[in-house]
């Protein structure tokens, strides 16, 4: 797959398919395809991805997860965008190297690449009695093959050494490599104060959950954040 970006503000992706040549996508994002490209559906199932994997994805609310991708088959041309303003990279990954893409950021992606959808965390909040949990969706990719995706706004990458750390937010991450060790964290009082300029999360999340089943009470602002160790490629978007 060769794939170019087109346009600024809001890119498209222009893919180049040889003869034979399968690539698959998200549905709904097509802008137009040469006659010679084929188009098909493809099952996540025939991915390798099981349906009781599927269904649990499901019943966890993932408001990306879809059955279903499109297929297109070269030779010619296919122009897939997601309609939305920010930078658009192209990876190749390596065998067996992986890539963890926030769901609702993949455009495109080579046959070869294994895909596999995945939470890559949860945490819990309470208003009251009431309990709602969150999860943070990934798309699985791992090599051989091309992946694309999108941020929003501007994406910024850093590659951490072994044991280095950076912190962002849970809306601020795009993608992490499989190798990067990802530790959901809490901003409590005033250190979310400082960083956040005080607006608060509510509830108490996972640790008012953890101190609640203690039988004590949670702290009433917080702010969860994510602590991604390495060594790996780290990407985050400021329009999130």
């Amino acid at each position: 797959m060769r794939a170019d970006t087109v346009g600024g503000i809001t890119p498209a992706i222009l893919l180049t398919l040889n003869t034979g040549e399968k690539v698959l996508s998200e549905h709904g994002i097509m802008l137009y395809m040469e006659p010679t490209v084929k188009l098909n559906r493809r099952t996540q199932k025939s991915l390798g991805v099981s349906r009781s994997h599927l269904m649990g994805m499901h019943a966890r609310g993932d408001s990306e997860e879809s059955y279903y991708f499109a297929e297109f088959t070269g030779p010619g041309h296919v122009t897939l965008s997601r309609d939305k303003g920010g930078d658009a990279r192209i990876q190749h990954l390596n065998p067996q190297q992986g890539l963890r893409i926030k769901s609702g950021h993949l455009v495109a992606f080579d046959e070869s690449v294994r895909y596999f959808p995945n939470v890559l965390a949860q945490w819990v909040t309470y208003n009251g009695d009431d309990q709602e949990v969150h999860y943070i969706f990934v798309d699985d990719m791992t090599g051989p093959g091309g992946v694309v995706f999108q941020g929003h706004g501007n994406v910024l990458s850093f590659q951490l050494r072994p044991g280095e750390m950076i912190r962002t937010t849970v809306h601020g991450l795009l993608a992490v490599e499989n190798t990067v060790t990802v530790n959901l964290n809490w901003l409590v009082g005033m250190q979310m104060n400082t960083v956040f300029g005080g607006a608060g999360f509510g509830g108490g999340g996972l640790m008012g959950a953890m101190m609640m089943q203690q039988g004590q009470a949670g702290p009433g602002n917080s702010q969860p954040v994510l602590d991604l160790v390495g060594p790996g490629v780290v990407m985050v978007n400021s329009g999130a």
